[in-house]
């Protein structure tokens, strides 16, 4: 299906009068950085499911830390504590209709908790969803082929990018497309988790979205065909008139993407090319080991990467590891809206580091570390520990990275399949080159 025209501006829809719209928020996966059904990718700083059963967060109230039965959790939560079930005992035993189960109840119970935090990065998973988010990780997905979250301004799931060449692009798909139906099912009072539940499918099934577009008055549906979902992690060739520029893309920061990209670094290095372009435009994140590897192989040996901050004030400075393979070449690295988290710290430092400007659209702006508890009951519970700054001390999360030179891919680029920031990529090698 071809992409649905865009009328003028001044028939964009409004979200405001949208019903539900301080529902509670299930947040996106950190990257909350796998892919799971419909190819959501955020970062994963780190990848830790404790493999105890305690249920309690690293850092507890006021930043102290939990000790067993008289964790700084209980000990807050026991002067109210016994209003929740002094409320509790009075559903049970007047309430006229059907009382949900318990494991509802207790969904409800943490999630109203968490709505006060202002961080729909810290959520919990039941268990039917810990297991499909586990699932996710280890192996293949079948899916439609884009990274997502929830909006919370609309209560809508956002296409933050679209895997080119995958079936929701193909479908006519694109970044800052609202899903606000899934099979006619509408989502206003849903969450991410329940709606990606929703869309992945298997192979060869279809599933119809309901969208809601910028400049488009009404919504409109588009069907798309779920298909296994293959992403190559590296790719390389040459670019340019000449084609004497080497282009380097990283499209997840998946273990040994480090080792991929110094290979495709040394193939293109071997053919003597003049400038190097590395791409991480939608790149939504992946291993944060990875990440300090690869920008090791750009910046000088012993640099800093990036900064992690815990909420105690303690924090972790990360360093380059090893030899640089690519230290000295003229280069440029290409971001956008779709480059998310370790594509982020390694944008970052390489822009700290003076090493190459950025080109390109500012970055989506996830900054924050989080880490999955397995619970006694199989649910999960992620919670925000740390937040990452660039080696200057810039914040990365809500923010972004703002590109040294600004260059925007427009939906009529896509269509006529031209790249400017490519473009503009290459120009700026020559221009710098013959100065």
């Amino acid at each position: 299906m071809a992409p649905t025209p865009i009328p003028p501006e001044n028939k964009s829809l409004s979200f405001a009068n949208r019903p539900g719209f301080t529902i509670m928020l299930l947040s996106f996966f950190l990257i909350a950085t796998f892919l799971i059904g419909i190819g959501v990718g955020t970062v994963f700083g780190r990848w830790s499911v404790s493999s105890t059963n305690s249920g309690w967060a690293s850092i507890g109230t006021n930043g102290l830390r939990p000790d067993g039965e008289s964790g700084s959790a209980r000990v807050a939560l026991t002067p109210e504590i016994d209003v929740f079930w002094e409320a509790m005992g009075l559903l049970y035993k007047d309430f006229y209709g059907d009382i949900p189960d318990s494991e509802e109840i207790t969904t409800g119970a943490i999630n109203g908790a968490l709505n006060q935090l202002d961080d729909q990065n810290t959520s919990y998973m039941p268990p039917e969803q810990a297991e499909f988010f586990s699932s996710r990780i280890e192996g293949s997905f079948e899916g439609i082929g884009a990274r997502v979250e929830w909006s919370d301004e609309f209560n809508a799931v956002q296409i933050v990018e679209p895997f080119e060449n995958q079936p929701a692009w193909n479908a006519g798909v694109r970044r800052d497309d609202y899903v606000i139906k899934v099979d006619g099912e509408d989502l206003t009072d849903s969450n991410l988790t329940d709606a990606i539940m929703l869309i992945r499918g298997e192979k060869g099934s279809t599933v119809t979205l309901t969208i809601v577009r910028e400049g488009v008055f009404d919504p409109f549906d588009i069907e798309v065909e779920r298909d296994k979902i293959d992403v190559p992690s590296v790719e390389n060739r040459a670019v340019g008139e000449n084609e004497d520029i080497a282009y380097v893309r990283l499209n997840t920061f998946s273990q040994n993407a480090s080792g991929q990209v110094a290979q495709a670094l040394e193939d293109e290095m071997a053919k003597n090319p003049k400038a190097l372009i590395f791409d991480l435009r939608g790149n939504s994140g992946g291993l944060l080991t990875e990440a300090v590897r690869v920008s090791s192989l750009f910046i000088e040996e012993n640099s800093s990467v990036l900064i992690e901050r815990f909420a105690d004030g303690s924090e972790k400075t990360y360093k380059t590891e090893g030899k640089a393979i690519a230290k000295d070449i003229p280069l440029v690295v290409l971001i956008n809206g779709g480059s998310a988290s370790a594509s982020e710290i390694v944008a970052g430092a390489i822009q700290d580091a003076n090493r190459a400007p950025l080109i390109g659209e500012t970055s989506f702006g996830k900054g924050s570390v989080q880490i999955p508890h397995r619970l006694s009951n199989d649910g999960i519970m992620r919670v925000t520990i740390a937040r990452w700054y660039t080696p200057a001390d810039r914040t990365i999360d809500k923010e972004g990275l703002t590109p040294d030179i600004e260059v925007v891919r427009t939906e009529e680029d896509f269509k006529a399949e031209l790249d400017p920031q490519l473009g503009k990529a290459i120009e700026y090698l020559n221009d710098q080159l013959n100065k």
